[in-house]
C-alpha cells in the first residue's frame, strides 16, 4: 500500500477512528482517488505524488469487491495513464492501486478490484464490508451513509470519512433503465458512490448515492437490485 501524505496545513495527528464501536457503514467505505506524479523541487526528489479524491467506494462483503458510481471513475477512460493518473482506493492515509472490474453507465455503477495485493489482504478488507437488503424500505425509514464529500478539502491527516443520516423520501422511482430510491438528507460532491444503509439494520445497503442533489437535501440512490446484478457479473 502507498502512504499518501497530506499537505502541511493538515493536522499532524488524529487518533484512530475505525474502532469497533463505529457504525459499520463508516468502516466499510474507502476513498476513490487518482494519483498523478507532479514535478517538485527540493530534497524529496524531482516528483511527488498528489492525490485527487474523486468520490467514495465501499466493500461488499459477500462478493469481496468495491462498489462505486460509474461517473466517479469515468475520467479514467478519457486518455492514457500518464494523463488520467493511477486509480487508488483506501483510507487512513493508506492506499492500494485499483482496477475497474465492471462498468455500467446506464445504472451509474462500477465495481473495482484491489490490485497487487495478496488474498489475505482482500479478505481482511472485505470483512468490514456490507450486505444487501432484499426489499425496499418504507417511506420515513431512517438511513445512514458515509463518504468523502468535497474531495481532499475535508480530509484530516488519516483521511477519515464523513458520516451522515437521512430518511427514505420516496420508496421507489422506476424509470426505463434505472430503479432509484429518493433520500432526504445532506449531500455534497464526493459522496458519490457512498452506500446508503438502513439505520436499524446497519449492515444492509439499500442503494448507492448516485445523482447530485436535486436541492441540498434531496438525492437519489441507485437500487440495491442493480448493485446485486453488477456484483454478480463482476464475480462470475
Amino acid at each position: 500500500m502507498s502512504d499518501i501524505s497530506q499537505p502541511e496545513s493538515q493536522p499532524a495527528i488524529n487518533k484512530a477512528v475505525t474502532t469497533s464501536d463505529q457504525p459499520p457503514v463508516y468502516k466499510a467505505v474507502r476513498a476513490v482517488g487518482i494519483i498523478k506524479p507532479t514535478f517538485a523541487s527540493g530534497s524529496q526528489g524531482p516528483f511527488t505524488n498528489k492525490l485527487d479524491v474523486l468520490g467514495t467506494a465501499f466493500w461488499l462483503k459477500d462478493y469481496k469487491v468495491l462498489v462505486t458510481c460509474g461517473h466517479v471513475v469515468q475520467r479514467l477512460l478519457s486518455g492514457p495513464l500518464e494523463l488520467t493518473g493511477l486509480l487508488m482506493v483506501g483510507n487512513l492515509g493508506q492506499y492500494s492501486r485499483a482496477t475497474i472490474a465492471a462498468l455500467d453507465f446506464d445504472h451509474d455503477l462500477a465495481v473495482l478490484r484491489v490490485a497487487d495485493q495478496l488474498p489475505a489482504f482482500i479478505d481482511s478488507e472485505a470483512a468490514s464490508g456490507l450486505e444487501l437488503v432484499d426489499s425496499y424500505p418504507q417511506v420515513g425509514t431512517a438511513v445512514a451513509y458515509a463518504g468523502f464529500p468535497k474531495g481532499i478539502e475535508l480530509l484530516n491527516s488519516i483521511h477519515s470519512p464523513t458520516y451522515a443520516e437521512g430518511v427514505v423520501g420516496v420508496q421507489l422511482r422506476e424509470g426505463p433503465f434505472r430503479k432509484e430510491i429518493q433520500i432526504t438528507g445532506a449531500v455534497a460532491g464526493g459522496y458519490s458512490g457512498a452506500p446508503i444503509v438502513v439505520k436499524d439494520q446497519p449492515m444492509k445497503v439499500l442503494g448507492v448515492l448516485s445523482s447530485g442533489p436535486q436541492d441540498p437535501n434531496i438525492f437519489m440512490a441507485v437500487s440495491w437490485e442493480h448493485i446485486k446484478a453488477i456484483a454478480k457479473l463482476a464475480t462470475s
